[in-house]
């Protein structure tokens, strides 16, 4: 049986935040930016096979906080814009390509939530 002193103590450390078995860290995920384009400094270009990849890029990249994914209409594969610094959204137009395909832009920002982990 424990000592009402040890019980005590856990409750402090749980309370203070301080036990061993549980810690704080970021988890850093892509949010998409729905019906808006965005812009920012440029910190890479890269052709991708799909989304997934572009923000895999992004949350690896310690300086990206956002990216701009451009893919023709009917293609996985597509173009990644890596965006570093604050983004200036403005509203979304969708290009097109010269025989007329429309490009489809998706927009999303890194963002970090602190969770607390066992």
């Amino acid at each position: 049986m424990r000592s009402l002193r040890s019980i005590l103590y856990a409750a402090v450390l749980l309370t203070c935040g301080h036990a061993a078995s549980a810690q704080t860290h970021a988890i850093e995920r892509m949010t998409v930016i729905v019906s808006k384009d965005a812009s920012a400094t440029v910190l890479r270009k890269i052709g991708l096979p799909s989304r997934q990849y572009c923000w895999d890029a992004c949350l690896k990249e310690e300086r990206c906080s956002g990216v701009r994914w451009g893919v023709v209409e009917k293609d996985a594969a597509g173009m990644c814009v890596l965006l570093t610094g604050p983004l200036s959204l403005k509203e979304l137009v969708e290009p097109k390509t010269d025989d007329g395909k429309t490009i489809h832009v998706t927009v999303a920002r890194k963002e970090s939530e602190t969770r607390r982990g066992t």
